[in-house]
């Protein structure tokens, strides 16, 4: 007869299987919820009290540059090859940092750079990001809405010399107006207005522009505030303001308004004839300056920025007669002369066809150019 075991036998270790499961699913869970935060708000109304969770989004004090996965929604990092020229001729081009990339569908190729990944400060070139992140926030209905300017917006903006495109308090104004004024005299006014209607206040919408920017996997780039008034730690380079652009002209709607030239808001009872905008951009070319390189290029619009620690700035797009886009972002360029980064933006793109040592630095006169403002 078998002779029985006097051990007991163990139970399962069932719960060293399950809580690693759950573990997993937890951080999974919170992984998939903040990414899906930004979607989800461009399907609530515009008008109603936005819903936040600090769980979720990370806060001014905690954001630091984060880099995810992009998915094909996104621009990719543009890509250096065997090809890609860096400049560094003060003679030919001022600015501390530049990039000029050939775009091909969601990718670009570096054509030429100079401290392309270093950090820079943005100034109102951050008002790109102020752009997209408005469009993944509301839906197109929610942009025909109006906003009641607000008295305090815009002391607080004037109090901070920032220029402001000159709606008055209590003033009814569209969204649509707004983004063209935000975009094109740059007015910090328009942009903290639009931030209040897209996320109830700027601090939170500037939480939705560091999501966005780690769902883009924007390496350099922390947003402290949304007109790109200076922050030390408000911080970009030339090649993540270079995705941003990219991305932004893929949208209709942006790419129009950054296009414009000119623009007149709607008739309201403080301004019977509405306000007369005018780009920055567009106002500080004569609009002929690359027609006669071998393959002429013309550049369509983009976005200027100024701040003392950033000195001058400029991102646009160019397009040949194939429609083939070309964009050039530089930073840093001298501090009270706007033109210089016009003059090195010009400049860049002449080497799109033609040898580096080759091309004269491009110089323009504000006597040329009737519309121009010396406003970012």
């Amino acid at each position: 007869m078998a002779k029985q075991s006097n051990q007991q036998k163990k139970p399962p270790r069932y719960g060293l299987i399950v809580w690693p499961v759950v573990i997993v699913a937890a951080f999974a869970a919170l992984y998939f919820g903040g990414k899906k935060l930004i979607e989800s708000r461009r399907n609530n109304s515009a008008n109603s009290e936005p819903e936040f969770s600090s769980a979720l989004l990370q806060t001014q004090a905690e954001t630091t540059a984060v880099t995810t996965t992009t998915t094909a929604k996104y621009p990719t990092a543009p890509e250096l090859s065997t090809e890609t020229v860096t400049v560094d001729d003060p003679a030919k081009v001022l600015a501390r940092n530049f990039l000029l990339v050939e775009c091909d569908g969601n990718g670009s190729k570096v054509l030429l750079e100079h401290g392309s990944d270093q950090e820079i400060y943005p100034a109102s070139m951050t008002k790109m990001m102020t752009l997209i992140t408005l469009r993944e926030l509301l839906t197109d209905e929610a942009l025909d809405g109006t906003v009641i300017m607000d008295a305090g917006v815009i002391a607080e903006q004037e109090a901070k010399m920032a220029y402001v495109a000159g709606f008055k308090a209590g003033e009814v104004c569209t969204v649509k107006d707004l983004v063209y004024a935000m975009m094109l005299p740059s007015g910090a006014d328009a942009a903290v207005m639009l931030a209040k209607y897209a996320a109830g206040s700027e601090a939170a919408f500037v939480e939705c522009m560091n999501q966005l920017a780690a769902e883009m996997g924007l390496e350099h780039s922390v947003f402290r505030n949304v007109t790109g008034l200076h922050d030390d730690g408000h911080v970009s380079s030339v090649t993540d303001m270079a995705r941003i652009l990219q991305y932004a002209i893929s949208d209709p709607f942006c790419r129009e308004v950054m296009s414009t030239l000119e623009y007149t808001t709607a008739v309201t009872e403080e301004h019977p004839e509405g306000i007369h905008l005018v780009s920055t951009t567009l106002s500080r070319m004569v609009g002929d300056e690359l027609e006669t390189i071998p393959n002429p290029l013309h550049v369509r619009g983009g976005k200027t920025g100024f701040t003392n620690p950033a000195g001058q700035c400029l991102a646009t797009w160019a397009e040949d007669a194939s429609g083939k886009t070309y964009i050039c972002v530089v930073a840093g360029s001298t501090t009270f002369e706007p033109l210089d980064a016009v003059g090195d933006t010009l400049t860049l793109y002449k080497m799109t066809c033609l040898p580096p040592e080759s091309v004269q630095r491009v110089t323009l006169d504000a006597a040329d150019l009737p519309l121009y403002e010396h406003i970012t």
